[in-house]
């Protein structure tokens, strides 16, 4: 309508050029772009309201056609759609790579504010010659908050599979006749699998006391991604959760002090109220030296290997500040192998400036995308990108994505 979008909006649109399209495709798909530029309000100045248009042709590669910033005008920006002429390439495509290029350089210097919206729609004609960076680009876009929409020419399973548990997807080999499946994919979704996760976090002096506060509130907001069990002790519905702390100032290797303080284990608590109203009130910062890796091999020993009703999946997320001890080096890298081994997941959210990057691709799981997050500061806006991050991330664990 004349008065979409209501808010303000930054559309991406992707033209599949890769080398099975063809020119018949490629003036549906700038058909359609074109319909829907004329039925939507585009921002002709600067005050943030209504749509600005960006065009983009991927194949393996991505290239610029129209950028945010060329056109003030709906009449400009059609006339400009209608002179794209299709330049087919030679190579197969690549949606997630193009994925991945849209949010990082065309909505890298978009308008900011938590009521911009910011959506991308690729066209396809088929499956993407890697399947698997389309999980790491719908892991990117839900921490980046862009939603992301296919429009295809051909069924393509593998995308679909991704885009099932979150996003938007349809299928429309003649869009007189839309796929029945495109309604259907809105309602099905994989078997939910219920996860057992233990949060290992830094309580060493690497980190001031404002900072430590932060990554509490962090490790409160990402609950609000799990359905925790009401009979954690005793049931195999529900996820369940734990949470261990590193940083014991008495600790070292080869003596008899406790690695960790255990603050809860996967039973204690059965409502997600309880886990948080704990971290607020009772987690404390111990201000001793980082010992990643004994503390996984602790949890691995004491949290998951004695509890009852143990889940498919088990997901083991350590809170990096700046690397572990010189002396667990050693003990991380080894401890970190057999964990992944013995089918743990290790998720790493990597915060502040300082850090050892060979530590952390030791430590996370494969592929490193997909389970490495690397926050520059400890602050607001980028621990909202792990929480995003994190729900994508534990679908796609539950249904078998990674």
């Amino acid at each position: 309508t004349a008065e979409c979008p209501a808010y303000a909006t930054e559309l991406v649109f992707a033209l599949d050029i890769s080398q099975d399209t063809t020119l018949q495709m490629f003036e549906q798909m700038k058909k359609i772009v074109t319909e829907i530029v004329n039925q939507t309000n585009i921002r002709e100045s600067n005050c943030p309201v209504g749509a600005r248009v960006a065009v983009v042709s991927y194949s393996s590669n991505t290239n610029y056609l129209i950028r945010f910033s060329d056109f003030q005008s709906k009449n400009k920006l059609l006339q400009e759609l209608n002179r794209l002429s299709f330049q087919r390439a030679t190579n197969r495509r690549d949606i997630g790579g193009s994925m991945r290029f849209v949010a990082r350089h065309l909505f890298k210097r978009t308008l900011q504010g938590a009521n911009v919206r910011k959506v991308a729609v690729f066209f396809s004609n088929g499956e993407s010659d890697h399947p698997s960076s389309v999980n790491t680009a719908l892991l990117e876009y839900s921490a980046l908050e862009i939603v992301p929409v296919i429009l295809t020419f051909n069924n393509i399973p593998e995308t679909n599979r991704a885009f099932l548990r979150n996003l938007t997807f349809c299928f429309f080999p003649d869009k007189c006749k839309p796929d029945a499946a495109c309604e259907l994919n809105r309602r099905t979704r994989p078997p939910w699998e219920y996860v057992d996760v233990a949060f290992i976090l830094d309580s060493s002096s690497r980190l001031g006391p404002d900072e430590f506060e932060k990554l509490k509130e962090f490790l409160i907001r990402a609950l609000n991604h799990f359905d925790i069990s009401s009979q954690p002790a005793t049931s195999s519905v529900g996820d369940r959760i734990a949470l261990v702390s590193h940083g014991v100032p008495a600790f070292r290797p080869q003596t008899q002090v406790i690695p960790v303080k255990k603050e809860f284990d996967l039973v204690t608590f059965n409502t997600t109220q309880l886990i948080k109203k704990y971290i607020q009130e009772y987690v404390q910062q111990m201000d001793g030296q980082s010992a990643v890796g004994h503390a996984i091999q602790w949890t691995i020993n004491h949290i998951f290997s004695h509890t009852p009703y143990p889940r498919k999946h088990k997901v083991i997320i350590i809170i990096s500040v700046g690397g572990t001890s010189q002396w667990d080096k050693a003990m991380l890298k080894k401890v970190s192998l057999r964990a992944k081994c013995q089918g743990y997941a290790l998720l790493v959210v990597s915060v502040g400036r300082v850090y050892d990057s060979t530590e952390l691709q030791e430590l996370a799981s494969y592929p490193l995308e997909q389970h490495l997050i690397q926050l520059g500061r400890i602050h607001k806006p980028e621990l909202n990108y792990a929480i995003m991050f994190l729900k994508p991330f534990l679908h796609f664990l539950q249904s078998k994505c990674l």
